[in-house]
């Protein structure tokens, strides 16, 4: 059983990588569809075939569909790991109303159906001589699925999708259509709300002049970083590190705003950077750990890797297409226990590794203390460290979680929505403005998105 989970795994994840090849980056295979009539998300490991399934084209029709229907849920692309999209009737794909709706150069601000890809929104951009101020790691994503699940990159001044955001337009669970703005209360519980309060239709987004980013990877100690985690992240735009079990070494990431030119062959040179990660991850990384020697594997590997050093543009430098098949699952704690955190998580893995645990990797990023359009998001007013990771025990992360006043990001978890609804982070979190708006009436049924 372990070598067929292996070999799906390694086998699927350079069929994605060479089908992202041979279509120059337009396609990736590793993405959540409907086919036949049922539902698989990103992964492939989760499958289910809805009552119904229905692609809108336009605005009508999903007010339409919201009016008529008892209970719906819209998926975006499927970018989550949980029955987030079970629906008892209605099943909704957005991936057919996405695409461009104005522009407006002077302001630097377009306007998208909700369904775009991040990676299509970015191309709309571009084309204008404009891109996103920053971005998170993953480009797949419809844009009202980062905005509905709070998806945030990492930075010392920067954190969220949905400070690049003017304004979004909304279809609540009475199929009334609503225009709101970071101001206003439905905009902030629309964002990190998972679909509770209604479907985003479209989004206006505000860009930045198109800028270059030298994007730094090098390994190094732990006991370096966490002694020097402050003026790391002061010194640079944007920081992340991976911590990786049975080892005292980490990888540094770096992400700053530069006037240098692009390095030669700089977008071939990070294909192949994220590619070889990928395929080393999937083939070797998971070997070692079902043969029981990633204790070995990890002292070697990660003393040996090598770093990189590129000038891409923005946009290439903040995004990933190309991951290596895994799970994941993604917590926030406050900034001062991110060490703790981590390292208890890293402890937790080793400790349960024997049992049988595949491969695993930790990413740590970090956002700022200013996040306040967002009413129950888990980065809400508190400078975070986030920690992504990949793990079968979720029982016990939730326990060490539950002590250092963690949460787990909606939509990046095992976690269905009404987990993630029934309790407000913590005191201060705007718990009597979000208690108003999901105490509005639906009549009809409900109507919630994922990504």
């Amino acid at each position: 059983m372990k070598f067929a989970s292996y070999l799906r795994v390694a086998l699927l994840t350079t069929l994605n990588i060479v089908l992202n090849a041979a279509t120059s980056g337009r396609y990736v295979w590793l993405e959540g569809r409907v086919r036949g009539g049922a539902f698989a998300n990103w992964a492939k490991r989760f499958r289910y075939k809805p009552v119904r399934f229905v692609r809108p084209t336009t605005r009508e029709e999903i007010v339409e569909l919201v009016r008529s229907s008892r209970s719906l849920r819209v998926f975006g692309s499927g970018h989550s790991f949980n029955a987030g999209v079970v629906s008892d009737e209605v099943l909704v794909s957005l991936d057919g109303y996405s695409g461009l709706l104005w522009t407006d150069r002077d302001k630097k601000q377009i306007a998208v159906r909700s369904g775009t890809r991040v990676r299509d929104v970015v191309e709309l951009l571009s084309r204008e001589g404009l891109a996103f101020g920053s971005l998170p790691s993953h480009d797949a994503q419809s844009i009202a699925g980062v905005l509905s699940t709070d998806v945030h990159g990492t930075g010392r001044d920067w954190g969220f999708v949905s400070q690049s955001v003017v304004s979004l337009e909304l279809v609540d669970g009475k199929g009334d259509v609503h225009e709101c703005r970071p101001s206003d209360d439905l905009f902030k519980a629309a964002i990190g709300g998972i679909g509770a309060v209604g479907i985003i239709t479209e989004v206006v987004v505000q860009g930045v002049d198109r800028f270059n980013v030298e994007q730094r990877v090098q390994i190094s100690d732990i006991s370096f970083v966490k002694k020097n985690l402050d003026r790391l992240l002061w010194e640079n735009d944007h920081f992340s590190l991976y911590l990786f079990p049975f080892s005292e070494k980490c990888q540094i990431n770096t992400w700053n705003r530069t006037d240098k030119k692009h390095s030669f062959l700089g977008d071939l040179r990070e294909f192949l950077n994220i590619s070889i990660d990928a395929l080393i991850a999937a083939w070797v990384g998971n070997f070692a750990a079902y043969a029981g020697s990633l204790r070995a594997f990890s002292s070697l590997a990660y003393g040996a890797k090598l770093g990189s050093h590129l000038v891409l543009e923005s946009n290439r430098s903040f995004n990933r297409t190309i991951y290596h098949l895994h799970q994941e699952l993604e917590f926030t704690v406050p900034f001062e226990d991110a060490f703790e955190t981590c390292e208890r998580f890293v402890k937790l893995y080793e400790e349960l590794y024997p049992s049988g645990l595949p491969y695993a990797l930790f990413e740590v990023r970090f956002t700022p203390a200013a996040h306040d359009l967002t009413l129950i998001g888990a980065g809400r007013d508190r400078r975070c460290a986030w920690i992504d990771l990949r793990v079968q025990r979720f029982a016990r992360l939730r326990e060490i979680l539950r002590g250092r006043r963690g949460a787990d990001q909606g939509g990046r978890g095992p976690s269905a929505p009404g987990e993630v609804l029934r309790e407000p982070r913590q005191s201060g979190y705007g718990e009597a403005a979000w208690g108003q708006l999901h105490e509005v009436p639906r009549p009809g049924g409900e109507a919630r998105s994922r990504r």
